[in-house]
C-alpha cells in the first residue's frame, strides 16, 4: 500500500511535496507564470518568469524550471497558504 502524501489546500491549490503549483496567464500569445513548489524538506519557493504560450502544463512546468526566484515577501504575496512554512534559501 502507497503512503499518501500530505497536501495543503489553498484558495486555487492543492499543495503536496515534490509538486507544483501555480498561476499562469497568456494574453496576445505570450506566457507567464508565477510557480511554488515544496521540497521533500519541507522548505518551499516560488519563481515568476516568461513562459511558451502552448498550454497552462507546460508553462507552469518550464517557470518551475527556468524561472526567477522571488523573495519570500514576494512569494507569500502570491502564496499565502505557504507563510508558515519555512522558505528555501
Amino acid at each position: 500500500m502507497s503512503q499518501q502524501q500530505p497536501t495543503l489546500r489553498g484558495l486555487y491549490y492543492e499543495f503536496a511535496i515534490d509538486k507544483y503549483e501555480g498561476r499562469y496567464w497568456n494574453t496576445n500569445g505570450y506566457g507567464c507564470a508565477v510557480v511554488a513548489s515544496i521540497g521533500y524538506e519541507g522548505a518551499w519557493a516560488a519563481y515568476i518568469g516568461g513562459c511558451p504560450p502552448e498550454s497552462e502544463d507546460e508553462g507552469l512546468k518550464f517557470v518551475a524550471a527556468h524561472g526567477a526566484k522571488l523573495s519570500e515577501k514576494d512569494a507569500q504575496h502570491f502564496f499565502p497558504e505557504l507563510a508558515s512554512m519555512p522558505y528555501r534559501p
